[in-house]
């Protein structure tokens, strides 16, 4: 059915660069992987997973945002067919088509990391620290980080303000999940100082679909650390480059929208938010760690609301990659 006959026409407000393209060079027939309030992913004719996202949720790589505040009102189910072409992405199934003429084009900007002090490095980290010590969700990576924290800084608990003994503890496989997670970073941490690329791999693979959900705390603490080392003046290329054969050759070890969001931010390539978090990061250069801090509150809360777990994750993962920029400029 022609697009301009479907009874449901929702208009596109923006769309990925990368999906432009592939629109142009491979239109044709994909179908539905999954659908949720805020999001439907499909199954692209070219083999890539593309995201239809609600307009309040931010630009991210392969994705178009549309004006629907609720996809799991459209009648679309996983399964269903859906045509791919340049005039937009439609669904015979449910009447309704994803208009993509007029809207924006969005890029993925990059930032330069070189001009980039290591005191800058060094106080970017400590603000971050800071809020997500604060504000961060606990569940996947920061249970881990905590009990880092408690065993080598006095006086530092793991503990939520307010919280007490009554609250269930983790199970088994939890604690599993955490020790896990714990002794990848550690070894990943390991082979980043020593340069040592097949440790890194080793390492990554280590933590690669560890954990429950869509996306595995494994895997976005991955991605958070990607994020800061594929930016142009970065040191930690040897992490990126280990990190991304590893994503390229093991897509069978972790969901398919993580493996996905992966092997995009080994490219520089994630959500908006997370891009706009980090150049927020070192906006404010004359700003002592607090003060940074109070700057970055807002992006940093954006980011925390990503999934249950994964914005605080990822900013782990971030927050790592910022310690390991500062000790490898200072040790060259």
């Amino acid at each position: 059915m022609a697009a301009s006959l479907k009874s449901n026409c929702i208009p596109a407000v923006s769309i990925d660069s990368a999906l432009v393209t592939a629109l142009r060079e491979t239109p044709g027939t994909g179908k539905v992987h999954s659908v949720f309030e805020r999001a439907i992913n499909i199954l692209a004719p070219w083999g890539q997973l593309v995201t239809l996202a609600a307009r309040q949720l931010d630009n991210a790589p392969w994705t178009v945002r549309a004006e629907v505040r609720d996809w799991s009102r459209a009648g679309i189910q996983a399964g269903d067919p859906a045509d791919f072409s340049t005039r937009g992405i439609s669904f015979d199934s449910a009447d309704t088509v994803v208009l993509l003429p007029g809207a924006r084009e969005w890029f993925a900007k990059r930032i330069p990391l070189a001009e980039i002090t290591t005191a800058e490095l060094a106080s970017g980290a400590a603000a971050l620290d800071e809020l997500l010590v604060a504000h961060g969700v606990r569940g996947g990576i920061l249970e881990a980080s905590d009990a880092d924290r408690t065993a080598t800084e006095p006086g530092r608990t793991a503990a939520e303000p307010g919280s007490t003994a009554a609250e269930p503890g983790p199970t088994a496989f939890d604690a599993g999940i955490a020790q896990g997670l714990r002794a990848g970073r550690e070894a990943l941490h390991t082979a980043v100082r020593a340069g040592d690329s097949g440790a890194i791999g080793e390492a990554a693979l280590q933590l690669l679909g560890l954990g429950s959900g869509l996306t595995p705390a494994g895997d976005d603490f991955l991605c958070g650390l990607a994020l800061l080392a594929a930016q142009p003046g970065s040191r930690l290329g040897a992490a990126c480059e280990a990190l991304s054969a590893v994503v390229g050759q093991h897509a069978d070890r972790t969901t398919l929208l993580s493996w996905t969001t992966l092997r995009e931010a080994v490219d520089g390539r994630v959500r908006e938010s997370l891009l706009e978090l980090l150049s927020q990061l070192f906006r404010h250069r004359a700003e002592d760690p607090a003060g940074l801090a109070r700057h970055l509150r807002a992006p940093v809360d954006r980011a925390l609301g990503i999934g249950h777990t994964s914005g605080t994750d990822i900013l782990s993962g971030l927050l790592a990659g910022l310690r390991l920029e500062t000790e490898l400029r200072g040790s060259m």
